[in-house]
This record gives C-alpha cells, structure tokens and sequence, in this order.
C-alpha cells in the first residue's frame, strides 16, 4: 500500500488477516420489477409476463454484512468495475438509531421505535477501525483506475478514519475534504452547535473522473460581474462559479412531515447524493454504497440512470429500500440476501391469504388475491396494543404471478401511498394475467420488523 510519509495509525488487531469462507455463505435471490398496484381500479391492466434475464437488471440490492459483502463481489468478478463508491458508515457516535413511526390510525395509535442498528461507543474502537480498515482495502479493489471513493463522516471518529484512507488510498489521492454545512437545532449550551459533517474524497488513480459542479452566483456579483476586479477579457459562466468544497445549499431533511422523509434515522437528502454521483461518475458507471439505509444512492442511481450495487444489513434498511424504489417506478432490480450457512432460524410468521383465479375470456385469467389476517412471534411484537389492526404491521405485500418453485419475481406490488402505519394499505387486489391452464402465484408480505412470509397457490 502507498504510504507516502511511511506514518500509519495502530491498534492491536490490525494486521490480523480475515479470512471468510464463502463455501459457508447462503445466497437467496429475488427479482423485482417496480409495478405498484393501482387497487382503486376494480381491475388493473394486464399484468404481462416478465422474463427473467430478459433485459439488463439496473440494480442489486443485497442484505448481509458488507465484509462479507465486498468479499462475495470480489469473487463475483467486480474488482475495478466501480466508478464510484459512496458509504456513510457507523460514526462511533454511542447512539440507537431507530425509525419511530406512528403505528395505527389517527384516532387509535401509538408511537413505536424500530432499532436499525447501535453505533458503540468510544470503547469499541479497536473493532471499529479494524473492520473499517479491511473494509476499506476491499473496497478499493473494486474501483476502478479511473474511479473514486467519498467516506461521509462526523467528528467523533473522522480524524482517525482520514489517516486510514491516507494510508490504503495514498496522500496523493486525496482529492477533497469536504464539508457539508446544515442547520437545525441543538439544546447543547455547553459549546458551539455541531452542525456540519466531512466527506472525504479520494481517488483510485490520477485519471479519475471529474465533472466540474456550479452553484449560482450571489445576487452582487450578477449586478457587478467580473470586469471591475478582473478586466474586459473576464466574463461570468453561464453555468455560474465552480463549486467550492463547502456546501451551504442542502439542509438536513428536518421535517418530519417533508416528502422526502421515509422515518430513517440517518437518511441523507437525495441532493446530496446527487451531486457527488454528478461528480465522480458518468451515465454508463457502476456506483455503488455499502451502508446503503434508505436506499438514496439507489434512489439517485434510478434519476440519473446509473448502475448500482447497495448493501446493508439491516432488515428495517432493506424494506425501506425496496418501498421507495417501487414508489418511484424504478427499473427492475435483483434482490439478494447473503447470510452464513447455518443462519438465525426465520421468526414464525402466521399469513392467511385467499387466492381464487377464474377465466375472465379467451385471453385472460382473473385473479383475485385477498390478505384476511397476518401475524407474527417477533419478540416486539407484545409491546404492540392489541387494537393495532394488522394491517398496520405490514410494510407492503407483492405478487409472484407465475412462481416458478426458485427464485421469488415480484410482478406487482401493494405499498403505501403516504408515509404511514394505519389501515389504509389495501389488502385486496384484482389482476388480469394472460391466459395459461395452470401456474402457481406467489404472495409475499414484507412487515415493519422487515420479515417476511410467502404463500403459495396452485391452479
């Protein structure tokens, strides 16, 4: 590794090797095609058949551990494919980030917390930079020359993270500490508002990609243009003046009521993603975001039709994601869970679904899907009154409507139109397919813990 001061930061475990057996790894694969159901039409329009493999997939969306992650990839043949890899990783910061939601209706609700995960504290270092460390290394493996990395951090733990990448990436390398500046209030009076976060960029190689960002000139610099301080010769851009390596002009989402807002504790705007995906990457770049919450780079991918790969490991993460990317329309996605050979036994789920299909004509069959009851043995679920209807507790349900007996295809989904828990997601739904004599069809119900429960039907 280039180092060129020959200085680097120690701790005790960390040039211990770890090694992951991917012999040890279980791979479960889903593909999904964005088609939100419109369940206030009596019948939907016909839902055609989709191949899969058919066209390029824009997108991967994986749950498990990023280490493990990024060593599956490596195998899987991505080293120096990416463009851009973005990760907005833990921040030592000693926090429970959870997602609070009003669950129920307005008149009949309670306010409930999902843990998305715990940052540790200042006693966890050691662990913390050893895992980051590795992770990092890998994930320079997979950029490519022409590629660049922005690691979104705070100051609880940002100053040791830069003397890593100084390290893995090379001083020469660092392209930008940037600072994102953001308001919002603070109740400390014990010293000044931390109201900014860095995000470090550095490069691959000396080519890497770079698309020059404008922001708007002042309004007194328009009046007066350049001529007085700089000559005739000097005109304003109609683009207007570079972008600097402070940004002022993307705030926090603070509201809880903003459309942006899917309830995740540490979303990040979508502006802001897009910059730097407008920065370091090209139409035909893979992009990609190892501790991807939300789903925003996705999200940020889809606008500005680049390829992605996220990842996380939170179930909570996952579900959001899916939900957002079929409240846009996105492309059509794989979706792969990654766990260990022998993973944690799935919590028992309890779904009742009614699924009756009849010929509707010569060309279609009818299909007319009913969800009558769901529960589940998650160990939270006693902190939830037994008023709550259940269909508060689920997140979104899907169709498979030709399951082949492998791999889930999610053909049409029923989600949420608003941000919101209560008995408005619609638990039935009327779908005209092409006609075949036989076929099985595939309901599945993602709920708030991000479990799920799949049942299938014969005809």
């Amino acid at each position: 590794m280039e180092n060129n001061h020959g200085v680097r930061l120690v701790w005790n475990q960390k040039d211990l090797e770890t090694q992951i057996d991917n012999q040890s790894f279980k791979q479960q694969r889903e593909f999904i095609f964005p088609r939100p159901l419109n369940v206030q039409e009596l019948f939907t329009p016909v839902v055609e058949p989709v191949t899969i493999g058919q066209s390029r997939n824009s997108g991967r969306l994986i749950q498990g551990d990023n280490l493990e992650v990024l060593k599956l990839l490596h195998d899987e043949g991505y080293k120096g494919k990416v463009d851009l890899i973005y990760i907005d990783p833990p921040y030592l910061s000693e926090s429970r980030y959870s997602s609070r939601i009003k669950l129920g209706d307005k008149n009949n609700y309670q306010i409930f917390e999902r843990l998305v995960f715990i940052d540790e504290g200042e006693e966890s270092l050691e662990s913390y930079l050893d895992e980051l460390y590795i992770c990092l290394q890998l994930m320079k493996e997979l950029l490519s020359t022409r590629g660049s990395i922005f690691v979104h951090l705070d100051w609880h733990i940002s100053h040791y993270v830069r003397v890593i990448l100084d390290e893995i990436f090379g001083t020469k390398n660092f392209i930008n500490e940037i600072v994102w500046c953001y308001g919002g209030g603070s109740g400390t009076r014990r010293h000044f508002h931390r109201k900014h976060d860095l995000i470090f960029w550095y490069s691959r190689s000396e080519d890497y990609i770079f698309n020059p960002q404008y922001r708007p000139y002042s309004h007194k610099t328009v009046e007066r243009g350049l001529t007085r301080i700089k000559g005739d010769k000097y005109n304003l851009r109609s683009e207007g003046a570079l972008m600097q390596d402070w940004w002022t002009d993307i705030n926090k989402i603070l509201s809880p009521t903003a459309y942006e807002n899917l309830k995740f504790p540490t979303q990040k705007p979508l502006d802001l993603i897009k910059r730097i995906i407008a920065t370091a990457s090209y139409p035909d770049s893979l992009v990609a975001d190892f501790y991807s919450g939300s789903g925003t780079t996705a999200a940020a991918c889809e606008e500005m039709e680049r390829q992605w790969i996220l990842c996380d490991s939170s179930p909570v993460a996952i579900t959001t994601t899916i939900q957002r990317l079929v409240k846009m329309q996105a492309r059509h996605f794989i979706y792969d869970t990654v766990t260990r050979k022998y993973p944690k036994l799935a919590v028992p789920s309890d779904l009742e679904v009614t699924v009756v299909t009849q010929v509707h004509s010569e060309e279609y069959r009818r299909v007319d899907i009913e969800i009558i009851s769901y529960s589940t043995i998650n160990e939270r679920m006693e902190e939830i009154g037994p008023d709550i209807s259940f269909k508060s507790l689920i997140e979104f349900w899907e169709v498979d409507l030709d399951y082949q007996g492998q791999e889930f295809c999610s053909q049409v989904q029923v989600i949420r139109e608003k941000v919101q828990w209560d008995d408005s997601l619609p638990v039935v739904a009327t779908i005209l397919i092409p006609f075949q004599e036989s076929g099985s069809i595939a309901v599945k119900v993602s709920d708030i813990f991000g479990e799920s429960c799949t049942r299938i039907f014969t005809y």
